[in-house]
């Protein structure tokens, strides 16, 4: 008879450790998503960082080209 309460008491130690490793790696599952979501989020964040800085350049350049122009323009208007 404590034989068998034995094996029942260690069927149900088993059976929590079972469902407290489920749980565990239901917790690790969600972890990962939330980590794989956040690299997606920061690495669209940074591509449009990278966009925005390359049209902050071309802007800067063609602002400098229109004052080049507008120079010379100014400057054929006086010749």
């Amino acid at each position: 008879m404590k034989e068998l309460e034995a094996l029942e008491a260690q069927m149900d130690e088993l059976k929590e450790a079972k469902e407290k490793l489920a749980r565990l790696e239901e917790k690790y599952d969600k972890s990962k998503q939330n980590l794989a979501e956040k690299t997606r989020e920061v690495r669209t964040l940074e591509k449009r960082i990278k966009e925005l800085e390359k049209e902050l350049t071309l802007d800067k350049t063609i602002s400098e080209v229109k004052k080049i122009l507008w120079a010379k323009i100014g400057q054929s208007i006086r010749d």
